[in-house]
């Protein structure tokens, strides 16, 4: 079944409606479960002393959870530190969680860092489309579409090598729940571009980091490009045969 998300626009006046929600990733062999303490993260700065929580945070033996009023959220898992925040459309050029990512690596620098990841999704939603964006627009329609008593339904997986990092690009059919209408059908763009900070001598380490994250914007814009004129520009079905 594809994922139905909530809509953060309830009177939509574009044909393309959804969200965007930005996440940054780091990866770190000294990280454990008590670095989300809500006490160490205001006092060292990472947060300001006037966030409040949405609930209490959540922390088990080999993950914790905490999530703010103001939609920021923070969450341990896997020797990795996930910063989360939707991107708000009015105010684009302001998002919190980078600086917060700054702060916290500037405040624990010899965690061994091994990699960093941006992370940014787009839902697109498609009122005007009556087709299923993936399975009828990207793929070559055949009897594998006609399997089962409903519709199949498809997700897939692109990997970009670009100059300096990795892009793993996801596409995954979703549903758009409106409050006393139809749904309306989306679909999810997922991204991650990758960088390896492990392979870089650990004097180097901290400073590649500092420079990576310093440059989410681009990968940002980037990623942008790729779902608004790549995939819906003026292009042919990446699949289609050429005549």
């Amino acid at each position: 079944m594809s994922p139905a998300l909530d809509n953060r626009n309830p009177e939509p006046t574009t044909e393309n409606i959804g969200f965007e929600e930005l996440a940054i990733a780091l990866v770190a062999n000294q990280f454990n479960p008590t670095i989300l303490n809500l006490d160490f993260l205001k006092i060292s700065g990472v947060i300001p002393g006037d966030w409040q929580l949405r609930n209490q945070p959540t922390i088990a033996a080999n993950a914790a959870q905490i999530v703010f009023q103001n939609g920021v959220s923070i969450v341990f898992q896997n020797r990795t530190v996930t910063f989360t925040e939707i991107i708000d459309p009015n105010n684009i050029n302001y998002l919190k969680i980078p600086e917060l990512a700054r702060i916290f690596t500037n405040r624990l620098p010899y965690s061994d860092y091994q990699g960093l990841s941006i992370k940014p999704k787009i839902l697109v939603g498609l009122p005007n489309n009556t087709k299923r964006y993936i399975v009828e627009k990207l793929l070559v329609p055949g009897a594998w579409c006609d399997i089962g008593v409903a519709p199949v339904q498809a997700a897939i997986n692109f990997f970009y090598q670009l100059e300096n990092s990795q892009l793993l690009l996801n596409l995954t059919e979703a549903q758009i729940q409106q409050t006393e209408k139809p749904s309306i059908p989306a679909v999810l763009f997922s991204g991650s571009f990758n960088y390896d900070i492990a392979r870089y001598d650990e004097s180097d380490r901290f400073q590649e980091l500092s420079q990576r994250l310093q440059n989410w914007s681009t990968d940002l814009a980037i990623f942008r490009d790729i779902v608004n004129n790549k995939f819906f520009g003026n292009h042919d079905s990446v699949f289609l045969f050429r005549k």
